[in-house]
């Protein structure tokens, strides 16, 4: 049968435990070898000679070549691997574009020289029949969910229904090695933990800042109880895990099921510790004591929790169905019961006023004063995604958006120089930037680094152990001004990760 390549980009942030399994590329690869396709995965994350990867596979010469890229620095990457196969091919092998970014802006991504076909939203299926048709020399205006160029033209197809989760294949994990997923976590004990993937997909609230609802439509569509242990059991068993990431985008929409499946866990006697995307604080608040009981009892140590501000009109124009005191209940309520939360914020909201962003800075300083256990992460940048809730009052207060695919590859929660917010000051801007990169070395630093394998652990634990205590010193006394080391820190974050 013949051959098809996909390659995984860099993100612009693939160190240590921040480099999770592919599974963008994985869940399309599944369905193409079931086919009879033989399939090759290229992450260049991981592969340090990754141009000559591309260049080997390439001399099958595949059916097309599949780029998967989020919005942000991973377009860079993907362009750099796309124009290797323009490259080495020329135009014979067709380059087949998808991911968030290519979902949510189809026809500006198809516009590029580099791209030649875009799938929107989900692609186990339509990636199947784009084989099918490719490979029959078929025309691909009956295949839903892509666009494509013809005679110089673009087209769009209608969109795919979105699958039935049920059907998905089990990961394709002998395409990758493993091994270079498996980490000592950001936030688990054990030193062998993987992100296994989704047990369900979607989510049906609709936070201003966040893409999940135009890419998956606000349906949350879960697995049964069945499907989602049999994953678990047999990736923890087959790998001999210590700990695992569920990469849902809300767990917990049935409490009945999320239990159902810890109980199971239990029952398998698995003795490993489990996180997953996120928690919503009001599901937790609701919990009942012997609900958070078993979630303990089956591993959840540790509970990730979106609290975006401090603010609560913030958390109100974000539609985010939370306020801050809800936050800090859930907070004591972990502690209680010895889980550790974790909790992320943003800042840099159009409309939020510098005031506001103190109520989330002390916000952030106060959970870690209720709960030294606590885990308060680096404070995002508000990133103004297109499609989201919050695009249009971004572009109402002075947004100026890129209008090619090359250009949004700047486009990113990991730029801490914050160009892209104009109703915030340059000085405002600059401030803001500091604050995320005081609050990142003064919180999850440590636990990055101890991430990392040796030797380079050992060579850099002392000296990030004494940044660390000294940017804890300056985020709980919010001196925030003067930072002149930040700006070798900025320089050497920019030139070993973003490009």
């Amino acid at each position: 049968m013949p051959e098809v390549v996909l390659v995984f980009p860099k993100t612009g942030f693939d160190v240590g435990a921040a480099i999770a399994a592919p599974h963008a590329v994985l869940s399309v690869a599944a369905p193409l070898r079931d086919y009879g396709y033989d399939v090759r995965i290229v992450d260049q994350r991981v592969d340090f000679n990754w141009e000559r990867s591309l260049a080997s596979a390439l001399k099958s010469n595949p059916l097309f070549v599949g780029v998967s890229s989020m919005t942000g620095t991973q377009i860079h990457f993907a362009l750099a691997a796309a124009k290797a196969v323009r490259q080495n091919t020329g135009k014979d092998v067709p380059l087949v574009w998808g991911g968030c970014h290519p979902t949510i802006l189809p026809e500006e991504t198809l516009e590029n020289e580099y791209v030649d076909v875009v799938v929107k939203s989900e692609g186990e299926i339509t990636l199947l029949e784009l084989a099918n048709a490719l490979e029959k020399n078929k025309p691909l205006k009956n295949i839903l969910g892509i666009g494509y160029k013809e005679r110089g033209r673009q087209r769009q197809n209608p969109l795919r229904p979105l699958m039935d989760v049920e059907k998905l294949l089990p990961t394709s994990w002998e395409l990758v090695d493993v091994e270079k997923y498996i980490y000592k976590d950001l936030y688990l004990e054990g030193p062998r933990t993987l992100d296994i993937g989704e047990t369900s997909r979607g989510c049906p609230f609709k936070c201003g800042f966040c893409c999940s609802a135009a890419i998956r439509r606000r349906q949350w569509r879960p697995m049964s109880v069945k499907k989602s242990l049999d994953k678990i059991v047999s990736d923890v068993q087959r790998f001999k895990l210590t700990g695992i990431w569920i990469r849902d985008d809300n767990f917990y929409v049935n409490p009945k099921r999320s239990e159902e499946i810890c109980r199971g866990m239990v029952r398998e006697k698995l003795d490993i510790a489990w996180y997953t995307s996120g928690t919503r604080v009001r599901t937790f608040n609701a919990l009942s004591p012997d609900s958070i009981r078993l979630l303990k009892k089956s591993g959840a140590s540790v509970l990730k929790f979106g609290a975006e501000s401090g603010c609560n009109r913030i958390l109100k124009l974000m539609d985010k169905q939370l306020t801050i005191e809800e936050t800090f209940q859930s907070n004591l309520r972990a502690k209680k019961f010895g889980i550790i939360p974790a909790y992320s914020f943003i800042g840099g909201f159009p409309t939020e006023t510098w005031e506001e962003l103190m109520e989330t800075i002390d916000a952030m300083i106060r959970i870690m004063r209720d709960n030294p256990q606590a885990i308060v992460e680096s404070l995002c940048i508000y990133t103004p995604l297109p499609a989201t809730p919050m695009y249009n009052l971004a572009l109402k207060h002075g947004l100026k958006p890129p209008r090619k695919l090359e250009d949004w590859s700047d486009w990113s929660f990991h730029d801490y120089n914050d160009r892209r917010n104009p109703w915030l000051s340059k000085s405002k801007r600059r401030m803001l930037g500091n604050m995320t990169y005081i609050s990142s070395m003064s919180s999850v630093v440590m636990n990055l680094v101890d991430s990392l394998p040796e030797p380079q652990k050992s060579v850099i634990t002392p000296f990030a152990a004494l940044a660390s205590r000294y940017y804890q010193w300056r985020w709980n006394r919010k001196k925030f001004a003067w930072t002149p080391e930040l700006t070798m820190l900025r320089y050497i974050r920019h030139h070993m990760f973003d490009r």
